[in-house]
């Protein structure tokens, strides 16, 4: 893909190794025998979390929205139990979002983290998900990535 080292860089991309689990064991990416990239993601706690724990594969971005509903796709199905886990599996070219519980007891909270996948394996970038400026800011965030993509085919 082109632009490929642009697109990391511009948004502090980092590169997600198979079969290794990452970010302390929340994540782990396989690549498939047709190409495709499975990401396994624990979300965590859903009892830790200040709102809904998912994961929704995007296709486009509405920037007039303050919330999840910004994020046109496909929801990703939720394996629930003590934790929260779900599996996303991208073509190259995809883009997935999942809000993904983070704090303690004490301070519980969430983040989102974006999932890219190019030619060479899948990128992720962590964003804030907590309050009204974080979410409108990882809402234009998200768009930048997908115009970027959108651009550079």
């Amino acid at each position: 893909m082109e632009g490929k080292v642009e697109l990391v860089e511009k948004f502090g991309m980092k590169k997600l190794e198979e079969n290794n689990y990452e970010d302390n064991y929340r994540v782990r990416v396989t690549k498939l025998p047709d190409g495709r990239f499975a990401i396994f993601v624990l979300l965590g706690n859903v009892m830790k979390a200040t709102t809904n724990l998912w994961a929704k594969k995007i296709k486009k971005v509405d920037v007039t929205k303050e919330n999840g509903y910004a994020f046109d796709g496909e929801f990703m199905r939720i394996n629930k139990g003590k934790l929260y886990s779900t599996e996303i599996i991208l073509n190259k070219g995809e883009v997935a979002v999942a809000v993904v519980q983070d704090g303690s007891w004490k301070n519980p909270g969430q983040h989102i983290k974006i999932f890219v996948a190019l030619e060479d394996g899948i990128y992720t970038v962590s964003s804030g998900w907590e309050t009204k400026a974080d979410k409108i800011q990882t809402i234009h965030l998200v768009a930048e990535i997908l115009n970027f993509l959108n651009s550079n085919k």
